[in-house]
């Protein structure tokens, strides 16, 4: 009767010990799970360090399975091992493959030993005694794989805790990996829509909304910085009259061709953006006013090659020139209406002398005036 109590004693401290490592090892996957704060990347470093202590082994990896290549994704190895993320190995030739096409974790403390991994390639090659490994999915396909291995014999078996943990940690890696892929499908998304909202969606330049509020900025720089700058409008000549010949399809093909022809024509720092149908605004920074003639001439040749239709195209412009001499109180928006209104007035006298020509209108601080904004 005795010997049997001691025997259930012993049973049950078997089974507290071995709730109380089960317990240690969910706490500690539950803290780098938990550790967003602190990125991916440290995530997975910690994942695989715990996994290195839990299995007492050298060599940790998260691999990605690419076709039929192996590659180490982030890996944990010892000094004198060169293994590095990035690196790339043959599938079949290496331990992993077992473990795809087991499709389950794989785990085996003497590889030379085993049937399994005995004759295999990698043991020929690499002679890892001790391995351990999961296949790692996301959405439902193989993703890659999560392995620990060691160039010694494992001095245990791999037991049921070590399953487990093995499985909790490829576990979190599959949702963590799909949570990622749709954080950057939405970052992605929003990009696409803050593009959208900013970009005119014929041209693919800016649009007005975009222009107004690059302007702003640049005029408050413009303005501290006591600088040059040019403001110029450019409108295709009888736009209508080719949209009327040739239709609209070959008009937005031509909107498109001049939109890009003045972009590529025009310095990196400069800016352009569709003012409103066949019109373009120009903004030409830290630029003088012959600077400013000879890039508008510039725009003016390269748009004349383009063939699509077959009159020449040609456009005519409207520059305000403005020398910031001193700290303006004028307010930014009044400032851009000022500088607009005359590079609209220039362009209707270029225009009125027989368009495919500029004309300018140079204005200073003492000479600027004030007019209403008009709504945007």
């Amino acid at each position: 009767m005795a010997q049997r109590q001691s025997v259930q004693i012993s049973i049950g401290d078997a089974m507290e010990l071995q709730y109380t490592e089960s317990e240690r090892v969910i706490r500690r996957l539950y803290e780098i799970t938990n550790a967003y704060d602190k990125g991916f990347q440290y995530q997975i470093r910690a994942l695989l360090a715990m996994g290195l202590e839990r299995f007492n082994l050298d060599i940790a990896i998260l691999s990605r399975i690419e076709g039929d290549k192996y590659v180490v994704e982030h890996t944990i190895a010892p000094p004198d091992i060169p293994l590095r993320p990035g690196d790339t190995f043959e599938l079949g030739k290496t331990y992993c493959s077992v473990t795809c096409e087991a499709n389950s974790p794989v785990a085996i403390e003497r590889v030379g030993e085993s049937d399994a991994l005995g004759t295999h390639p990698a043991y020929q090659a690499f002679g890892l005694e001790s391995y351990v490994g999961i296949p790692v999915r996301c959405k439902g396909e193989l993703y890659g794989t999560l392995n620990f291995s060691s160039a010694t014999p494992y001095p245990r078996q791999f037991n049921e805790i070590d399953i487990d943990s093995l499985n909790l940690m490829a576990s979190w890696i599959g949702v963590e990996l799909i949570r990622l892929q749709q954080e950057t499908e939405l970052q992605l998304l929003n990009q696409k829509l803050v593009e959208q909202a900013s970009t005119d969606s014929l041209t693919r330049l800016p649009n007005r909304r975009s222009m107004f509020k690059y302007l702003r900025k640049e005029v408050n720089r413009i303005n501290r910085n006591s600088q040059l700058a040019s403001l110029v409008l450019i409108d295709i000549d009888f736009f209508k009259k080719l949209n009327d010949k040739y239709g609209h399809q070959v008009g937005d093909e031509v909107l498109y061709a001049v939109a890009q022809s003045i972009k590529n024509t025009l310095r990196d720092y400069d800016f352009v953006a569709r003012y409103g149908g066949e019109e373009f605004l120009v903004w030409l920074p830290e630029t003088t006013q012959l600077e400013v003639e000879n890039a508008c001439r510039r725009v003016m040749n390269n748009i004349a090659d383009i063939d699509i239709v077959d009159e020449m195209l040609t456009v005519s412009m409207g520059i305000c020139h403005f020398k910031f001499t001193q700290h303006l109180n004028t307010d930014t928006d009044t400032l851009i209406d000022t500088m607009v209104a005359h590079a609209d007035s220039s362009l209707y006298k270029a225009k009125a002398e027989g368009r495919n020509r500029f004309h300018q209108y140079e204005l200073d601080d003492e000479k600027q005036l004030i007019l209403p904004r008009e709504d945007r």
